[in-house]
């Protein structure tokens, strides 16, 4: 009996994967997807506002986001130019990295630990990290910590990357809880750009950032 309950259950269930890309499931899914990630440049300024006024960031930077990442927001920027890519995440409430670990000499560690955490991501696998730079960029009335570094590429031996990171914070738009306690959140956002093993352009990620505003 135990054999028939469950051949009747794979049969359903491969009954319901049949149906669901027979009628167009695979493809109604797909454009969703892109119709989140890649709205309209309009539509990323207007609801991503929490990451900054993006009205001025320059159209050679191609505008996307990505879903909830282990529950990290990514928004990301792709400049055609020079084919590099820049990711803010929104660190929510941690202290993996704080904007004091850019003055306090702790940085090198804190990015070792930030890329640790990520061993199967693609979003920070470097290790041997190396600060080569480090300052401020003004955007707008704001100034913004950063820091350009050379590492190793976790996976591949003998690659070197080159890369920027910088940290700055924005009041987050308001989600179920925050309304509930009648309180907004202000959460650090880390921007990171690197690329190996060669043509990575400082300036591009640097000018980037320039362009972000904060009112």
């Amino acid at each position: 009996m135990g054999c028939l309950k469950k051949l009747c259950g794979f049969i359903v269930f491969i009954s319901i994967i049949y149906v669901f890309f027979a009628f167009g499931g695979f493809s109604f899914v797909k454009n969703k997807y892109t119709e989140y990630t890649s709205p309209t440049r309009e539509v990323i300024v207007e609801e991503e506002k929490d990451f900054g006024n993006l009205e001025n960031i320059s159209d050679n930077y191609i505008l996307s986001r990505s879903l909830n990442f282990f529950g990290y927001r990514k928004l990301n920027a792709y400049y055609f130019p020079k084919k590099q890519r820049i990711t803010i995440l929104d660190l929510n409430e941690s202290n993996i990295l704080t904007n004091q670990d850019f003055e306090n000499g702790n940085l090198e560690k804190k990015l070792e630990e930030f890329s640790s955490k990520w061993t199967t991501s693609p979003i920070f696998p470097v290790n041997n990290i190396k600060i080569t730079h480090r300052g401020k960029i003004k955007a707008g009335d704001k100034k913004i910590s950063y820091a350009e570094f050379e590492a190793n590429v976790k996976m591949i031996p003998f690659f070197k990357a080159k890369g920027t990171v910088a940290i700055y914070e924005t009041q987050n738009k308001e989600n179920f809880i925050q309304k509930i306690k009648k309180n907004s959140t202000t959460t650090p956002k880390l921007v990171i750009s690197a690329k190996f093993p060669t043509g990575y352009d400082y300036s591009v990620t640097k000018n980037f950032i320039s362009e972000l505003r904060f009112n």
